[in-house]
């Protein structure tokens, strides 16, 4: 039960952060990893999830011009959230300034050569999984 509340309590909180500044999807991966480790139907839903983030950050990162796109505004949240971080005095704001910056990074980091690769191992096992149910 235990993990059952923590992997919906992360979930939650992802699902939350689509609306709000931060990085929801990685949040909302990590909460699928937990439940996955109790659960079918979420193991089922995260490689699903994983392969929809992989195929995105792939078609992105697959050309120069996504590249520029991806590492400027990778940049540009950075940014962002720092000038939030230092301007504003409320608790609330900061947790907005971090969320910021948490999404920069994590969009800088799709741009590194193990990410790289894995996205595309990803799109592999993808596109073997077609083929096969194409048979």
């Amino acid at each position: 039960m235990l993990v059952a509340a923590l992997g919906f309590t992360v979930l939650g909180a992802g699902i939350a952060l689509l609306a709000l500044p931060g990085p929801g999807v990685l949040v909302i991966i990590v909460g699928l990893a937990i439940l996955a480790t109790e659960f079918a139907w979420a193991e089922r839903a995260l490689d699903k999830t994983l392969g929809k983030a992989s195929q995105a950050a792939g078609s992105l990162s697959g050309n120069a011009a996504g590249r520029v796109l991806l590492a400027l505004s990778g940049c540009a949240l950075i940014a962002a959230g720092v000038v939030v971080m230092v301007l504003e005095t409320f608790q609330r704001w900061q947790n907005a300034g971090i969320g910021l910056i948490v999404a920069g990074v994590a969009g800088l980091a799709t741009l590194l050569p193990p990410v790289q690769s894995w996205i595309a191992r990803e799109q592999a096992k993808r596109d073997e999984k077609r083929a096969g149910l194409g048979d």
